[in-house]
C-alpha cells in the first residue's frame, strides 16, 4: 500500500492506495472529496499536480484533458494513474490558486 497525501478543495487528506488501484478510486472508496467527472481520462476534472513520488500515467487519454506538455510537467489524471510509491498530489484547482496567491504575494512586494 502506498500513502497518498492529497490537497483538494482547500483541505489535506491522507489515505492508502494499493498499487493496482487509481488514487481517484481509492479516495472515492474512502469518501474523500476529490474532483471527478467521467473517470475515463476524458474530462480532466481529476487532474492533479504530482508534487512528490513515482507513478505511472496511462498514455491513452484525451489530450484535451491532459496535454503532453502537462504530462511532461508533472500533471496527471487521478483516474488513469497508479502510484508506484507514496505520493503527494494537489488538485489542479488548488495548485492554480496557490500559484496565483504566490504571484500576487511576490507582486505585492515590488
Amino acid at each position: 500500500m502506498n500513502k497518498i497525501t492529497l490537497k483538494a478543495r482547500g483541505q489535506q487528506f491522507e489515505y492508502s492506495c494499493a498499487s493496482d488501484v487509481t488514487p481517484l478510486r481509492a479516495a472515492r472508496d474512502q469518501f474523500i472529496p476529490i474532483p471527478t467527472g467521467c473517470i475515463r481520462g476524458g474530462c480532466g476534472m481529476c487532474k492533479v499536480k504530482v508534487l512528490d513520488g513515482d507513478y505511472e500515467q496511462e498514455i491513452i487519454r484525451s489530450h484535451d484533458a491532459l496535454s503532453d506538455e502537462e504530462l511532461a510537467n508533472g500533471f496527471a489524471l487521478a483516474c488513469c494513474m497508479t502510484a508506484k510509491s507514496d505520493l503527494e498530489i494537489i488538485a489542479v484547482e488548488d495548485y492554480e490558486k496557490a500559484q496565483q496567491e504566490s504571484t500576487e504575494t511576490i507582486s505585492g512586494r515590488n
